[in-house]
């Protein structure tokens, strides 16, 4: 490309990513009541699977494209570990001797986890520390989970469904911070005396996501000069195909 070709290609690119600046703006300014939370994941979702679109091959599944965006694009440290609680469920419903060695490294490490405790992602294991415990002959020890279900990447994607394709949110947890990064808190079943540790992504979480997305877009396009209009497909037509 030519210096004015490039210049062209950034003005696009900054046109592109203003039109999603926007959308966040206006999102934030959101208010539906007691489902305003909900509402703004669910466009904060939309805006992610939009971006995730410039930056994957159009054959890509939903979940490879999306959990690939956020490993890449949205400076996430936390989203490849495994979730502890997760994890102790799985060898809870799976008896199965070989796995006697995960069990009490997981059980160990929430054993340290306090009650009415706000626990952050740091201390949930890195997915390196359990596959040294996970038999290899086992990949799949229930239906069809296997190790890699339980990252918070794949995590995320579930909860992005649900978000979509259902209008609720997974799980129990409860949003009583303002922390901007996801967290675990302690609950007890009033009836059954059951204790659960309930996995938060809080509202501003989704924001933060959507912003250090666009950021690092950028400079991702003007490196690579990748024009993201050209991963869309424009026109009158709503199958897509008769556009082209």
């Amino acid at each position: 490309m030519k210096g004015k070709d490039i210049r062209e290609l950034e003005t696009g690119i900054d046109r592109f990513l203003g039109f999603f600046r926007n959308r966040l703006k206006e999102i934030g300014d959101l208010d539906c009541g007691q489902t305003t939370a909900l509402f703004r994941k669910v466009l904060y979702s939309s805006i992610l699977d939009a971006l995730s679109r410039t930056t994957s091959h159009p054959k890509k599944g939903n979940r490879e494209r999306i959990t690939e965006f956020l490993r890449m694009f949205c400076n996430w440290p936390s989203c490849e570990k495994i979730s502890l609680p997760h994890l102790v469920r799985l060898l809870e419903k799976v008896p199965d001797p070989a796995f006697s060695a995960l069990r009490q490294y997981a059980f160990s490490l929430l054993d340290q986890w306090g009650e009415g405790e706000i626990i952050s992602l740091d201390t949930d294991p890195d997915i390196e520390n359990v596959k040294r415990h996970w038999p290899k002959e086992i990949p799949k020890p229930l239906e069809d989970i296997q190790i890699e279900f339980l990252q918070h990447v794949n995590l995320f994607y579930r909860y992005r469904n649900s978000l979509v394709h259902e209008l609720r949110e997974p799980g129990y947890g409860m949003e009583f911070t303002d922390d901007s990064e996801p967290f675990y808190h302690s609950m007890t079943d009033t009836e059954s005396k059951t204790e659960t540790w309930e996995l938060v992504y809080p509202l501003p979480f989704y924001e933060r996501l959507c912003e250090a997305a666009i950021k690092e877009l950028k400079d991702y396009y003007l490196k690579d000069r990748i024009d993201p209009y050209s991963c869309y497909v424009f026109g009158t037509y709503w199958i897509e195909e008769l556009n082209r």
